[in-house]
């Protein structure tokens, strides 16, 4: 039994620990907790879930392959299941905050921060695009295929979709399952198991990507290894800083290259 209850996650899939309050909690503790992360994510689901309804720019929405998958999984809900994966991740961290005791009150200045920490773990990945390729604008515009074609209210709403839902299928779900199934139903450690979790939903994400593989040209190395080596580090930020900064920091990049850089290209 005491085994067993060592094995046990203790920060996943998001922070599910007992409250303390927040006289002894700082800025990591707070923003690692699911009515922080909520509120943090509920402009991004409001804005998603506008544009999905064609409500911004041209009015066309544009296709994204994680929410569609998760979209087939609530199709047997009739109409409203484009919808039902954003009310599903918000109910998921209501009843983790309820489940961890915690107090409802919010620190109005934690999102705000958190947002500034979203874009300082952008570093990361801008120095792996440098390192993959010198020609670092170029391969950052590559890492998605079209992306000139987009207007500036399409990349804002695939930033904002890529990040929430990408983030919500491949760290929470995914990881969440493969946990799961490594730890509790094959009883090894917590450790392992959240290590092979991050590498297998890491070797998903990058497979979904568009361009890592063409039948006609085979396997591209380089963007198989940037989309992986991101999902790992989108994994441990999950493990770690929970889902809200793996949502901000994967939009914060996506804002990058799906709004900044097009628009720095424009000018030039």
């Amino acid at each position: 039994m005491n085994q067993r209850q060592k094995n046990q996650p203790t920060v996943l899939p998001t922070q599910t620990r007992s409250g303390t309050g927040l006289m002894n909690s700082g800025y990591f503790e707070l923003s690692s907790r699911p009515l922080h992360i909520l509120v943090f994510l509920l402009p991004i689901i409001a804005f998603y879930e506008i544009g999905s309804m064609g409500l911004l720019g041209s009015g066309e929405v544009a296709k994204l392959e994680a929410q569609d998958m998760l979209v087939r999984f609530f199709d047997l809900f009739g109409t409203l299941g484009l919808h039902l994966p954003a009310f599903a991740l918000i109910v998921i961290l209501l009843l983790q905050h309820i489940l961890s005791k915690d107090t409802w009150r919010i620190v109005p200045i934690i999102p705000f921060a958190m947002i500034v920490e979203s874009a300082f773990l952008t570093w990361p990945l801008i120095i792996l695009v440098i390192i993959l390729n010198p020609q670092a604008s170029g391969m950052m515009i590559q890492m998605d295929s079209g992306l000139a074609s987009h207007t500036f209210w399409e990349g804002l709403y695939l930033s904002f979709g890529a990040g929430l839902y990408e983030e919500m299928l491949f760290r929470l779900v995914l990881i969440t399952i493969l946990h799961f199934l490594i730890t509790d139903v094959l009883s090894f450690k917590d450790r392992t198991g959240k290590i092979v979790a991050v590498l297998l939903s890491a070797f998903a994400f990058a497979w979904l990507h568009d361009g890592v593989y063409v039948p006609s040209s085979g396997l591209n190395f380089r963007l198989a290894a940037f989309y992986t080596i991101a999902g790992v580090y989108f994994g441990i930020l999950f493990l770690m800083r929970g889902l809200g900064l793996a949502v901000g920091a994967h939009l914060m990049y996506d804002l990058l290259v799906f709004v900044v850089m097009p628009g720095i290209q424009d000018q030039s």
